[in-house]
């Protein structure tokens, strides 16, 4: 009779155990979604026109060329992923240059600059080579490696392009 009641004492305390595991792990899931009006304002924050306030710009990697700068070949472009951006095999994503027609002029991978697997800012680069023949000026687009995998396994698609002069 002992037995009996101390192996239903220990299921009944499993039960409990996996119940209460299972109601935090939701709890926490539920509260790193990001709300719809912080990814609203993400999302405004990168379109090119926009002023853009210190705020969301805290979402965002820091880059070493400023809007409307007159850039040459070859461009260093150099990426500070502020520990918002996460790698993938030391590589943030992508450099793309256009023109202001939309072409593509150069495309770069952002390798990263030393370790890429510490906690906080890591520097990323690419070096984009590229002939300005006839154009004035363009677009310089950061896009983020979302990672490998679909649908929640892959991380979220993210960009922001700023003008540049040739």
């Amino acid at each position: 009779m002992k037995t009996t009641s101390l192996n239903s004492f220990f299921m009944l305390a499993i039960c409990l155990t996996v119940l209460i595991a299972c109601k935090e792990k939701s709890e926490t899931t539920e509260s790193a979604e990001p709300d719809i009006e912080s990814v609203e304002e993400n999302e405004m924050a990168n379109e090119p026109d926009e002023v853009v306030d210190e705020e969301m710009q805290a979402d965002m990697p820091t880059v070493n060329i400023s809007p409307d700068q007159t850039v040459s070949s070859p461009l260093m472009v150099k990426v500070n992923s502020q520990g918002v951006w996460m790698a993938f095999e030391g590589e943030l994503g992508w450099a793309i240059l256009r023109d202001d027609q939309g072409i593509e002029m150069a495309k770069g991978i952002l390798k990263a600059d030393g370790d890429w697997m510490k906690s906080g800012p890591v520097m990323f680069s690419t070096e984009l080579t590229f002939d300005t023949t006839g154009k004035s000026g363009g677009t310089l687009t950061i896009m983020k490696n979302p990672g490998p995998g679909d649908g929640d396994e892959a991380g979220k698609e993210e960009a922001f392009e700023m003008p540049v002069r040739f």
